[in-house]
Parts: structure tokens; C-alpha cells; sequence
């Protein structure tokens, strides 16, 4: 069993939270609550032994167990931490296709992603790969890196 201390406190415009927490084991007696100070001691019993937190301004750290003043704790009202079923989240409804837009002389579209402004032109991926390209001269049908034509035998670069 595992035991969670969390402090959270608030003021306007601020939250602040911290916790702590450790495999004890099932509790024995209920946990206890001592001032000490300007500091609070929180002590929890149990068959794995004795464990003592300190609770300091926003911080929680572990104590020694010899320091706790047993004539001044305090019985706490233990709670239990249940978990509450959430509901199954509807699934989102998927996005329409973005359509090109225009904007003075510059053009941008999702498919492939293309951006023209002017006469510069930038792309992400590999959409002229997929293009098929023919050539000038007679228009069979040539792949990317021919330097001349198959065919006519036509000087592509």
C-alpha cells in the first residue's frame, strides 16, 4: 500500500502543490498529527514500521521517527482516495483537408506543402519525385535523374 501526503494551497493568482509519497503497507494506527514550531510532524504506523514526514512552509520531507513528540499529536481523520470512472472520450471528428489560400502573391497549400511567393517556390517533401516528367523534345516518358532522352535521345539538363 502505498501512502500520498499532498500540500496545496493557494493565494490569488498563484497555486502551488507538492507531495510525497511511500510503500508503507497497510496502517496499523490511525496517523497523527504534531505542531513542532513552525513545522507540522505527520506519523503513520505501520507492520513495515514507524514513518514520520515534516511538513515545512511548501515542503515535505522525511523526519526522524526519535523527534516526534508524542504528547502533542493529534488523531487525523483518515480518507479513502478513490478513483472515479471517467467517461470514454468521444473520438475527435478528423479535419476537413486545408484548401490552398491566397494572400497578394503568395500562395500556400497543405498537398503537398507549397509555399509561391513570386517566383520562389518552397516545398516540403518529395512532391516533384512523385510527378511524372516527359520530355521537351519528343514527350516520352523520362525518370528523374535521365540526363538525356531514352528515346530521341534529347538533352534534358
Amino acid at each position: 500500500m502505498t501512502t500520498v501526503i499532498t500540500l496545496a494551497s493557494s493565494g490569488s493568482g498563484q497555486q502551488q502543490q507538492s507531495g510525497i509519497q511511500a510503500q508503507t503497507g497497510l496502517w496499523t494506527e490511525v496517523p497523527q498529527a504534531a505542531r513542532t514550531g513552525s513545522s507540522v510532524l505527520l506519523r503513520c504506523v505501520t507492520a513495515q514500521g514507524v514513518f514520520v514526514w515534516q511538513v515545512q512552509g511548501t515542503e515535505i520531507g522525511v523526519a526522524d521517527a526519535a523527534a516526534w513528540p508524542a504528547q502533542q499529536a493529534l488523531a487525523l481523520q483518515p480518507a479513502e482516495a478513490g478513483l472515479q470512472a471517467m467517461p470514454p472520450i468521444k473520438p475527435m471528428t478528423p479535419m476537413e483537408p486545408m484548401a490552398p489560400m491566397t494572400m497578394g502573391n503568395m500562395h500556400l497549400s497543405a498537398n503537398p506543402m507549397t509555399m509561391q511567393m513570386g517566383d520562389m517556390t518552397l516545398s516540403m517533401g518529395n512532391a516533384e519525385a512523385s510527378a511524372k516528367k516527359f520530355c521537351t523534345q519528343c514527350g516520352s516518358a523520362i525518370q528523374a535523374g535521365d540526363r538525356f532522352c531514352g528515346s530521341c535521345g534529347h538533352q534534358l539538363q
